[in-house]
């Protein structure tokens, strides 16, 4: 087996990485890797003749659906997404709006940064953040 890096850009707050990087890792083709993003509502974004995708999204957006109390996700190509009793117990096949929200939230990049190790000020930051949005009161 040979051992690829696939490509990576790096703009400051968030790393593009080629479409193969999703491939590789859940082993399935271009075309249902492709499927995989706009089930889970990620814009690829071409640049020449690669494709290329935002991890943190990903991350985000599979942190919040693998949590507990998630409903559950069938994933395009998976045997599961043919199982209607799945379906009739509330399994998703889209993100939805509501967990696009959350994946976008202080709170769980807060979730997020602690669970990587990295420096709790920024995890009080983001936290701190929200908290004060919370308080404003409407005008």
């Amino acid at each position: 087996m040979e051992l690829t890096i696939p490509k990576v850009l790096n703009f400051g707050g968030t790393e593009l990485v080629d479409i193969s990087h999703l491939e590789k890792t859940v082993n399935v083709s271009r075309r249902t890797a492709l499927k995989y993003l706009r089930a889970l509502k990620i814009k690829p974004l071409y640049i020449g003749k690669d494709v290329y995708y935002s991890l943190s999204t990903f991350n985000k957006i599979m942190f919040i659906l693998s949590k507990p109390g998630s409903p559950g996700f069938l994933f395009p190509g998976s045997s599961a997404k043919t199982n209607k009793e799945l379906r009739k117990r509330g399994f998703l096949i889209e993100v939805t709006e509501e967990i696009l929200t959350q994946a976008a939230s202080p709170q769980t990049m807060a979730e997020l940064a602690a669970s990587t190790g990295t420096d709790t000020s920024m995890v009080k930051k983001l936290l701190s953040h929200e908290n004060a949005s919370a308080r404003k009161e409407p005008k």
